[in-house]
């Protein structure tokens, strides 16, 4: 049976409108042929034709033929079926759309939304939510190396996640790894990897791979393997994972390897040689639990000091002497409490072992009538090994600070902050004749401080320039911590000052290397100036920094002089794309520059970036750095990094490298380079990098 179209299209239109208006939403139904709308009297359907488009709200449906079953809402799409929603973009042999309820079937369907597509054998479930059979979920356009999911099934939540089930995962169609279950978030590959090759002098030629596969949400594990013609094969698990749970964080990395090493391994820091069996583990973890926990641990085992210096250079540059230690602070409403462990998993490092340290540091707390006060209170067991021997420092110690101030303004403009304070330690084990020792130490104080500003109406938007404001704040500081080295004969020193060209804190509480303490009467003088201007992102932005800072010592260390020398330190970043930084250190009278420290970076995301730097020490160092990236297009960008040493007139390190990104999803370094001068690094080394991109 059949109605005239013109009639046929009014009934048809009348009754999808009256159905869809509770829905809030309108079903249309036309032929892209401007072919007329057919009903089928035996199945009570809409029919069209040699072309057929259905909209409902956002979505769009179009195939060669459509039938719509008004009564239940459900069209039924044959041939080149598209289903289009937003970005995400579904193509199929056929399939079945419910309107009312958004339930979909399609047979052999494919499509997705960038960067991520898929296909499979069919498709259920709604455009929010639904699952492959037999299917391959793509990171990128599949073909030319994109990784890839293949599984027998596959739940998708489109721009969100997804969850596998025995599932393998591939590179340009070729398996690399096996998985029974697994989910993930999309903005993950399902593969992170390095591959790493090249030429070393000391390695010969190698090939290092890092590959970590999704086990469960948040959770990734792998292996780094690496071959190496001169030394063998370097294998050891590694994992990484981002945890999340209502309010509580975890986040983690591990990276680790074992060696037989057969080739020339000379000595390590102490001159002993370094053994065949050779390994190392680096272990990194932050945890927060609620708003008031955090647990940080750090593990460096390291079988010999140079393993991770000849095997992976650019862990041991950023981390040269390694350190291993367990962190749990809980921070209340005016307070800290923490524990903190530190062990020596190696020998050839001094290390102050703490055994553990706890601790309870009451931060600075209204006390009334204008008083402030701060504290903190603690134990700690103390072992230090002295490499190379068998001698083991120890020392057990109670310590407890307290002090209080009281800020008075003078003026609107000037601040002066009366300081007094006391400090007991008791030893356990001391030295010399005492079986125990107790030191009570105070001092006393001021802190005065003026702020002046100057507004000024300035705008340049080249500069990204709205107003300027100039803050100038002088500054003085004054401390008395009268026999501080009192009892020194019979004190372990574990806890002890180390070498440093920066002022070192003059507060009694702040002062670190309680075992080597020395009296202080001194007088800190300084000046802090800021040049500012609005942020279009809301607050202000630091254009230029000058910090000035001086001591006059009372009582003097010996070699020590009453003035110390001048401190400067100083950065200007007028544009978002270019920063100056400096430190400088100069003797007040005779103006000789003792240290100075610089460097200017030029930053462009789209083109290149560069950055050179100085490093110069009196006596002992001058060094001149730069190091430059400059993009040529999408795909290649070049590299260069140089290290001249002015004192040996030497070149030591230049290098050279080509860095090339294709599909948006690989980027392949090349690299060449010559180092001089260093023992055990020194020659020419080629070095080729393959890594996925972050997406």
């Amino acid at each position: 049976m059949k109605l005239r179209p013109s009639l046929l299209a009014f009934l048809f239109a009348l009754s999808l409108a009256g159905r869809a208006a509770a829905a809030g939403e309108s079903v249309d139904l036309v032929s892209t042929a401007g072919r007329p709308i057919e009903y089928d009297g035996k199945t009570k359907e809409m029919v069209v034709t040699g072309g057929a488009r259905l909209t409902y709200g956002d979505i769009i449906l179009t195939a060669e033929d459509i039938r719509y079953l008004q009564q239940t809402g459900t069209a039924t799409a044959h041939g080149h079926l598209v289903i289009v929603r937003g970005d995400l973009r579904m193509l199929a042999d056929d399939g079945v759309y419910e309107v009312a309820t958004g339930k979909l079937h399609l047979t052999n369907p494919r499509g997705g939304s960038p960067p991520h597509y898929f296909e499979g054998r069919s498709l259920d479930g709604t455009l929010q939510e639904f699952t492959l059979d037999q299917a391959h979920l793509y990171f990128s356009e599949p073909g030319g190396f994109a990784p890839s999911v293949s599984a027998n099934s596959i739940r998708v939540v489109p721009g969100k996640s997804y969850a596998a089930h025995h599932a393998a995962l591939r590179v340009d169609g070729v398996p690399v790894l096996s998985l029974p279950e697994f989910s993930q978030r999309l903005d993950q590959p399902p593969l992170d990897y390095t591959v790493r090759g090249g030429f070393r002098r000391t390695l010969g030629a190698f090939l290092d791979v890092t590959a970590l596969a999704p086990v469960a949400p948040g959770l990734a594990l792998g292996a780094e393997l690496g071959l190496f013609s001169n030394r063998g094969v370097m294998l050891g698990p590694a994992a990484a994972y981002k945890l999340t749970s209502g309010d509580d964080r975890t986040t983690g990395e591990l990276h680790s390897g074992w060696i037989y090493d057969f080739g020339h391994r000379g000595t390590d820091l102490l001159g002993d040689p370094i053994d065949r069996q050779r390994g190392y583990i680096d272990w990194q973890h932050l945890q927060t639990i609620g708003e008031h926990i955090t647990i940080t641990a750090r593990l460096n085992y390291w079988s010999d000091s140079e393993i991770v210096r000849e095997f992976d250079r650019t862990r041991f540059t950023p981390n040269q002497q390694p350190d291993s230690f367990l962190e749990a602070d809980y921070a209340g409403t005016n307070f800290i409490a923490s524990g903190f462990l530190r062990v020596q998993p190696n020998d050839f490092y001094a290390v102050q072992r703490r055994e553990p340290e706890l601790r309870l540091d009451l931060l600075p707390t209204p006390l009334g009538g204008g008083f402030l006060q701060r504290g903190e209170i603690g134990f700690v067991r103390l072992r230090e090994d002295t490499p190379g021997t068998s001698f083991t420092l120890g020392s057990e110690r109670f310590d407890a600070f307290y002090s209080i101030e009281r800020p008075w303004a003078a003026t609107p403009w000037l601040t002066l902050t009366p300081v007094a304070g006391g400090r007991v330690t008791h030893y356990f084990t001391a030295l010399g004749a005492k079986s125990d020792y107790t030191r009570a130490l105070g001092e006393v104080g001021a802190d005065l401080r003026a702020r002046f500003y100057g507004d000024f109406a300035v705008k340049n938007p080249r500069w990204n320039i709205d107003g300027l404001r100039h803050l100038v704040e002088p500054f003085v500081q004054y401390r008395y911590i009268p026999d501080a080295d009192r009892g020194r004969a019979y004190i372990p020193q574990i806890d002890r000052s180390v070498f440093s060209t920066r002022l070192q804190p003059l507060d009694l509480g702040d002062i670190r290397f309680l075992d080597d303490l020395h009296p202080i009467n001194t007088l800190r003088f300084g000046l802090d100036q800021r040049l500012q201007t609005r942020d279009a992102r809301g607050g202000s932005r630091d254009l230029v920094t000058l910090i000035l800072a001086q001591d006059l010592r009372f009582s003097r260390q010996p070699g020590e002089k009453q003035a110390s020398d001048l401190h400067a330190d100083i950065a200007i970043a007028p544009a978002p794309w270019l920063q100056f930084d400096a430190y400088q250190r100069l003797a007040p009278g005779s103006f000789t520059l003792h240290e100075f420290n610089s460097g200017i970076t030029f930053t462009d995301s789209h083109f290149w970036s560069a950055r050179f730097g100085t490093q110069y020490l009196r006596g002992d160092l001058e060094e001149y750095t730069s190091d430059v990236r400059i993009r040529l297009n999408e795909r290649f960008a070049v590299t260069g990094r140089w290290r001249y040493d002015a004192r040996r007139s030497l070149l030591y390190e230049h290098t050279y490298g080509l860095r090339q990104t294709f599909r948006n999803l690989w980027s392949l370094e090349y690299q060449i380079g010559w180092t001089e001068g260093e023992l055990r690094e020194s020659g020419f080394h080629i070095r080729l990098q393959l890594e996925v991109l972050k997406f």
